[in-house]
C-alpha cells in the first residue's frame, strides 16, 4: 500500500519534468548508509536483510530475524520492517515469519551520486519511485529501480551499483 501512494506522488511532482533536471524528485538513496547505521547501532553489526529500500520519503529496512532454542536450534525466520525518515529510525513492531535471500550491509555497493544517471540517458522522463536492494542467496546484492512516466507506463530496471543498466522489465 505505501508503495502505491509513493508511486501516486512520485507521478505528481514528476510528470512535468525533464529526466535529466536534478530538481526531478528521486528517491533516497543517499539515505542508506545513515539508516542501516541507525539499526545496526541498536542492534549490532552482524544484521541480515532480506531487503533495503529507498522512497521518495525515506528508507525501509527488512530485518531477517532467527528465533532460536536453548541449544542453538533455529526454530524459524521472522521478518521485521523499519522505516528511516528525517533522521528518525521507528518500527511498527510486528514480526511476520519470512523466507527468501539476506544479506549484510557489507554486501551493499552503491555509488547514490551516479546510480539514476543511465536511466536519465535512456528514458524520457523517467520518475523514479523506489529502489530496492536485494539478497540474491549467495550474500550478494542486486539493485532494482521501479521507474514510471507521466503515461503511466512502469519498468523495473536492474542495476549495479554504479548505475548501469544490467535489465529492463515491463510490468
Amino acid at each position: 500500500m505505501m508503495r502505491l501512494a509513493v508511486l501516486a506522488a512520485a507521478i505528481a511532482l514528476g510528470g512535468s519534468a525533464c529526466g535529466s533536471t536534478p530538481d526531478v524528485a528521486r528517491p533516497l538513496v543517499s539515505e542508506i548508509p545513515g539508516a542501516v547505521e541507525a539499526l545496526e547501532k541498536k542492534f549490532g553489526s552482524d544484521l541480515d536483510y532480506f531487503e533495503i529500500s529507498a522512497d521518495l520519503v525515506g528508507v525501509t529496512l527488512i530485518l531477517a530475524e532467527s528465533e532460536v532454542d536453548n541449544a542453538g536450534e533455529v526454530l524459524g525466520v521472522f521478518a521485521t520492517t523499519y522505516r528511516w525518515e528525517s533522521g528518525n529510525l521507528t518500527t511498527d513492531g510486528e514480526t511476520l515469519p519470512a523466507e527468501g535471500a539476506t544479506f549484510r550491509s557489507s554486501a551493499i555497493d552503491l555509488d547514490p551520486e551516479n546510480l539514476f544517471e543511465r536511466i536519465d540517458a535512456e528514458l524520457s522522463t523517467p520518475v523514479i519511485v523506489d529502489v530496492a536492494i536485494q539478497g540474491t542467496g549467495t550474500g550478494s546484492t542486486v539493485i532494482d529501480a521501479t521507474v514510471v512516466n507521466e503515461k503511466g507506463g512502469t519498468l523495473l530496471v536492474l542495476l549495479s551499483g554504479d548505475g548501469r543498466i544490467l535489465g529492463v522489465q515491463a510490468s
